[in-house]
């Protein structure tokens, strides 16, 4: 049987299993909650499913940019190997000759 965890989420109690999450669920709510509040005093927002919805799509909009930036790297440190295997090969033909 998984265990639950309670999370505090901008002032209201969510019960969660915690297997459900492959990191802290504590740092989710945490997460979260620090989103709500930064938004919130921003003013102007009249509901809490309002300042729900923007959090997700700000937090969604950081997880796409991290994204972005591992493939970038990813892409990245796949030229630098290519290059390397090339100085290598032609190492190799150099001494094979």
């Amino acid at each position: 049987m998984s265990e639950s965890v309670k999370l505090n989420i901008h002032g209201r109690s969510y019960s969660v299993k915690k297997d459900a999450f492959s990191v802290d669920p504590e740092e989710v709510a945490s997460l979260v909650n620090s989103k709500m509040q930064e938004l919130s005093g921003a003013g102007g927002i009249n509901s809490t499913s309002d300042l729900a919805i923007l959090t997700a799509l700000n937090i969604a909009h950081e997880l796409l940019e991290e994204k972005q930036k591992a493939g970038e790297n990813n892409q990245s440190d796949k030229n630098r190997i290519d290059t390397l295997i090339q100085t290598l090969e032609k190492g190799v033909e150099n001494i094979k000759i």
